[in-house]
């Protein structure tokens, strides 16, 4: 997922399943606000921060990955979708109750965004939230946290809200007390919500019209809540296996395929979910997880250049690719999917039939239909740490997605889009431990190093 200026956009690609885990896209203006400032690593505290691994599942977020928060003083379950394409944190009232959360203390803040197919819209707060791990939960007291008051149907898939993982100028908040003052709302704050509810497009827009003339402040996001205070180093990491739920068994929840870990606050030390070493690729804004993306290459074809970002989407994209958990599939610009697709039929032309076939119907391919073991691996080139080249590839059991959207079937996780701007989600991390660490560097460095499989 990513958040955009005032929204999101969600181009859905051939052959993905509904909900929140269809290939999103992204555009997002440089923050103009004067509290926007480049992105600093912390010191680490005097104390120790700690590293919580925590249990993930792709299963709630139809793909995306969601971890199991505990809000409020009643400690109410939320799973919520790891996102690094967006920075806010946010729930809906599904098991949620604001008016019994005694930890709860409103703002004159509101936060809202927009979707292509949905949008949500809601007060900000502060509240206390647990994140639960295999170890002793985590507490962040007086956390920033935005309830999902005013939305549309199925923006976060089954999961129940989101927590985003990019950087803080995507977590705008707009501050009303101006505004609710005019109105005659006292105190001027956001919660209760003093807006009608009426879940629909028309009420998100006119809420939209009103925040256009609000000045918006860029808020503390619930990661850099813990890295500043010290509880954790300034990193986290993910080890995923697939980029859609497998629907091979008849519980979903059941099958290891659909399980993962978030490590927060850490990520080489977790040696169990990785073999080999680390390659570096370097982190190049503070917005998104931005990288460059140099050239791709199919088996052993030639290596097809990517084209750089045009200068006229340089303020609102930055580089010509990022990397995101929030997508589940290969979202490639149009300059890296041609040559992407044409490779594959060039090794062997009844490819192209099945790649066709795979994104003319909603429900994929039989399964039976694919020799996984024919299929070449896609390789990215990107910028690495030190300005070398990293090469990262793409398994064909990760490019294509078995028993999905049922049981025997398969679907394609490559989607070709309209900007120029490829987005490598989580087919690329599904072959690799990947951590995020923000403490290197201007920007910092996203680390991969090769997934060990499950025993």
């Amino acid at each position: 997922m990513a958040r955009t200026a005032r929204g999101k956009h969600s181009p859905a690609p051939s052959g993905s399943t509904p909900g929140a885990g269809a290939g999103k896209g992204k555009l997002k203006p440089k923050p103009t606000s004067s509290t926007t400032k480049p992105r600093k690593a912390h010191a680490e505290a005097a104390m120790a921060p700690r590293i919580l691994r925590i249990p993930i599942t792709n299963v709630f977020g139809g793909g995306d990955y969601t971890a199991q928060l505990g809000v409020g003083s009643q400690g109410a379950p939320a799973n919520v979708i790891l996102d690094t394409g967006s920075s806010t944190i946010a729930v809906q009232t599904t098991h949620y109750d604001p008016t019994q959360d005694t930890d709860l203390r409103p703002t004159s803040y509101a936060q809202e965004v927009l979707y292509g197919t949905g949008g949500w819209a809601g007060p900000l707060v502060t509240t206390n939230i647990t994140i639960g791990a295999t170890g002793p939960d985590l507490t962040l007291t007086n956390a920033y946290l935005a309830i999902a008051d005013d939305q549309l149907p199925n923006n976060f898939g089954n999961a129940d809200g989101i927590l985003g993982l990019a950087y803080r100028g995507l977590n705008q908040a707009y501050n009303l007390s101006a505004y609710l003052q005019e109105q005659g709302v006292n105190p001027p704050v956001t919660y209760p919500w003093p807006f009608p509810v009426s879940n629909s497009t028309t009420a998100l827009r006119k809420l939209q019209s009103i925040l256009q003339n609000v000045r918006y402040d860029d808020i503390p996001p619930y990661f850099d809540q813990l890295e500043s205070q010290g509880v954790t180093a300034n990193k986290f990491a993910f080890y995923t296996l697939r980029s859609f739920p497998s629907l091979a068994k008849s519980d979903p929840l059941s099958d290891p395929l659909n399980q993962g870990v978030f490590v927060l606050g850490g990520g080489e030390e977790q040696n169990d979910l990785y073999t080999g070493s680390f390659v570096n690729v370097d982190v190049l804004d503070d917005l998104y997880y931005n990288v460059n993306l140099k050239a791709v290459q199919v088996g052993n074809g030639t290596p097809a250049a990517a084209a750089p970002l045009p200068s006229r989407f340089r303020q609102t994209m930055i580089t010509n690719a990022i990397v995101d958990t929030g997508t589940n599939t290969l979202f490639l610009a149009p300059d890296v999917a041609a040559p992407v697709l044409s490779g594959l039929g060039a090794v062997d032309p009844s490819f192209s039939t099945l790649i066709r076939q795979a994104a003319s119907s909603p429900n994929g391919i039989a399964a039976s239909q694919l020799d996984l073991a024919k299929w070449p691996a896609i390789r990215f080139t990107l910028t690495g740490e030190t300005g070398n080249d990293v090469v990262l590839s793409v398994s064909p059991r990760t490019y294509w997605q078995v028993d999905v959207p049922a049981a025997g079937r398969a679907i394609l996780a490559i989607a070709n889009g309209n900007l120029p701007q490829s987005i490598l989600g989580l087919p690329l991390m599904n072959n690799y431990f990947t951590v995020f660490d923000r403490s290197q560097d201007a920007y910092g460095v996203i680390r991969f190093a090769p997934i060990r499989p499950p025993v």
